[in-house]
């Protein structure tokens, strides 16, 4: 008898197990297909899921997805928080807590109450002296979300984490010292505590570093380090660094391919600018074979993203059948977004068309 329950039961979890499964098989399908809102209920179960599911760095991904192109504000407002999970999980000096992620994940995942979250790194920034909760708590001071704006104590807070050695809080202070209003620009500091985030494992500071080798901000102009770093941070799936790198790929037309690698994996991080690049590429087959419907799903993507130059191309493959049934009326409608959002090709174009169009005045009556 206690064989066929165990037996009974070891069924129902392997069941159980491949329902799972399937359910995540299906919700990929149907977010890679362009449905957004799967892509939000993909990310619930790899953030709040069992054990066998939970994935922080795969929900983070999907959350992003769905913020993105499908501006779904339940994932929107997970991503405000997602990296204070992940560091749970991946980060330096960090000790491994699924617990704990999951419970960040959860107050951010199923609620949009700010004022908890605020408690929560509050509590375990006080209570346990968890230098990653103390640069989050300090980041909510300033930025004021879930309590007042108090921007002293908050960058007072992420000071004292980064000197600590939690690598978040220095990649945080550096930017605040490059670009942000809070404190005085001091590119000196920015660049040491940038450089110093980068080579312990806090990636994103990686393209910042990059960039003042690029546009030589304190420091020579380095090629090689450029590259480097961009390579780094994309790796680490920092889209904006895909796209970059993928620039300077298309530079040399020997590394056409690379270039290739680094838009999409650019464009599948969610950087639109990336699946803009790369459909161009495909549509004018540059390395590669041409596919218009490759570039058109492209160019689709980032219009969806409010790309000015996706939602160009798109109206132009409409325009001239590229990967789609032919249709004036629907390119139309896109130059008019593309317009909006910043194209100043699409305005231009709109403006000629308007002009073709206008009735031309009478030529003067001769006597």
């Amino acid at each position: 008898m206690i064989k066929k329950i165990l037996a009974t039961f070891s069924i129902l979890t392997l069941i159980t197990a491949a329902s799972a499964d399937d359910d995540i098989k299906s919700l990929k399908e149907k977010c890679d297909g362009g449905d957004y809102s799967q892509c939000t209920k993909l990310a619930d179960i790899y953030a709040t899921g069992d054990e066998s599911v939970l994935d922080f760095a795969a929900a983070d991904k999907y959350y992003e997805k769905a913020c993105t192109f499908g501006r779904d504000q339940k994932a929107c407002s997970a991503l405000v928080f997602n990296k204070g999970a992940v560091s749970r999980i991946k980060s330096y000096r960090v000790p491994k807590d699924v617990q704990r992620a999951a419970k960040i994940y959860n107050y951010a995942v199923k609620s949009t109450n700010y004022d908890t979250l605020y408690e929560l790194f509050k509590q375990y920034c006080e209570d346990d002296k968890d230098l990653r909760a103390c640069a989050y708590y300090g980041e909510m001071k300033v930025s004021g979300i879930g309590t007042r704006v108090t921007v002293n104590r908050g960058i007072k807070l992420i000071k004292e984490s980064c000197a600590e050695g939690d690598v978040y809080a220095c990649s945080n202070l550096g930017y605040r010292y490059f670009a942000a209003d809070e404190i005085d620009t001091d590119e000196f500091k920015a660049f040491k505590l940038l450089n110093y985030a980068c080579s312990n494992g806090e990636f994103g500071s990686c393209r910042f570093v990059a960039a003042f080798y690029e546009n030589e901000i304190g420091v020579k102009y380095n090629q090689d380090k450029v590259q480097y770093l961009y390579s780094k941070a994309c790796d680490n799936a920092d889209a904006i660094s895909c796209h970059k790198l993928g620039t300077i790929y298309m530079g040399d037309k020997n590394k056409i391919g690379k270039a290739v690698e680094a838009f999409s994996t650019g464009c599948e991080y969610g950087s639109i600018r990336s699946c803009t690049s790369l459909g161009q590429i495909y549509l004018e087959g540059k390395g590669v074979p041409a596919d218009d419907k490759k570039a058109f799903n492209l160019f689709k993507e980032a219009c969806d993203g409010n790309d000015s130059t996706g939602c160009y191309n798109l109206a132009l493959c409409y325009e001239k059948g590229k990967g789609v049934k032919r249709s004036r009326n629907v390119a139309a409608t896109i130059y008019s977004k593309a317009c909006d959002v910043g194209s100043t090709a699409a305005c231009e174009h709109i403006a000629k068309t308007e002009n073709a169009q206008s009735p031309q005045a009478p030529a003067p009556e001769k006597k």
